[in-house]
C-alpha cells in the first residue's frame, strides 16, 4: 500500500545553507517518522518557489537523511531557478511554478525519524518557499 509523507518551510534560509523542512501548511511539527510497513521511497513530488528578490541563478537540492535512510544520506536536485531583480519603475517578471516529480526511485528506508531538509545552491535568491512529498512503498 502507497504512503505519503509531506513536509516544507515557508522560508528556505539563505544560499548555500541547509534548511530543515519541519512544516505542513497549518501543522508547525508533524511527525517525520516513516510509516510502518514501508521499504522504499519510490516518487518524490517537489516545488520550490522564489520570490527572485536578487539578481541570481540557484540550483535546489533535496537531502534525506538520518537513521530511516538505510543507505546513507541521499542528495537529489530538486530544481532551479534564476532571474533578474525587479528594476524602479517596471513590472516584476512572473516566475514558476516550479514542481518536479521524481519517479522509479528505490531509496530503500526503515521505519524511524527521517531527516528532510532543502538548500538553495548558488546565488541567494531571496524568500523561496519549498515542500516534498514522499511517496513510500
Amino acid at each position: 500500500m502507497t504512503k505519503t509523507l509531506t513536509l516544507g518551510v515557508a522560508d528556505l534560509a539563505s544560499a548555500n545553507s541547509e534548511t530543515q523542512l519541519t512544516a505542513q501548511g497549518s501543522v508547525s511539527a508533524p511527525s517525520r517518522k516513516i510509516p510502518e510497513g514501508v521499504r522504499r521511497i519510490t516518487k518524490i513530488i517537489a516545488s520550490i518557489a522564489p520570490d527572485i528578490a536578487a539578481n541570481g541563478a540557484a540550483v535546489f537540492l533535496l537531502r534525506l537523511g538520518g537513521v530511516a535512510v538505510v543507505g546513507g544520506e541521499q542528495v537529489l536536485v530538486i530544481g532551479a531557478a534564476g532571474g533578474q531583480a525587479p528594476q524602479t519603475g517596471a513590472d516584476p517578471t512572473g516566475i514558476g511554478p516550479y514542481v518536479t516529480v521524481l519517479e522509479d526511485l528505490d531509496i530503500e528506508v526503515k521505519s524511524d525519524v527521517i531527516n528532510v531538509s532543502a538548500e538553495m545552491a548558488g546565488d541567494d535568491l531571496g524568500e523561496c518557499t519549498g515542500y516534498v512529498t514522499l511517496v513510500f512503498e
